[in-house]
C-alpha cells in the first residue's frame, strides 16, 4: 500500500505561509507517496500561494510522488481553476 501524507492547509495561503508550508512538504516527501493537501479550512489564496503550489508540485514530481488537493471551497477552487492548476495538480 502506498504511503499517504496529509497537510492541512491554513485559512489564508499566501507568502506568509511559505516557510511553514515548505517545511511540511519537505517532511511529507520523506514518506515517498501521495501528498494530500486538505483545504477544508482554506478561504483565501493569492498568487504567492499558487506559486508555492506549483513549486511543490515540481518537488513532488521529482520524487516520483503525487500531489492531490482536496476539500476546496468554491472561491479558492475558482481561483485555482482560473490559474489552470488542475492541469498539473489533481484537484478532487
Amino acid at each position: 500500500m502506498a504511503n499517504v501524507a496529509t497537510i492541512r492547509m491554513p485559512k489564508r495561503f499566501d507568502y506568509s505561509s511559505s516557510a511553514e508550508f515548505n517545511t511540511k512538504i519537505t517532511a511529507a516527501l520523506a514518506s515517498r507517496g501521495t501528498i494530500t493537501l486538505d483545504c477544508n479550512d482554506l478561504e483565501y489564496i493569492d498568487s504567492a500561494g499558487i506559486g508555492l503550489l506549483v513549486m511543490s508540485q515540481k518537488k513532488v514530481q521529482a520524487q516520483q510522488s503525487d500531489l492531490v488537493i482536496t476539500n476546496l471551497k468554491p472561491a479558492p477552487r475558482e481561483i485555482l481553476q482560473l490559474a489552470n492548476l488542475q492541469k498539473i495538480i489533481a484537484i478532487t
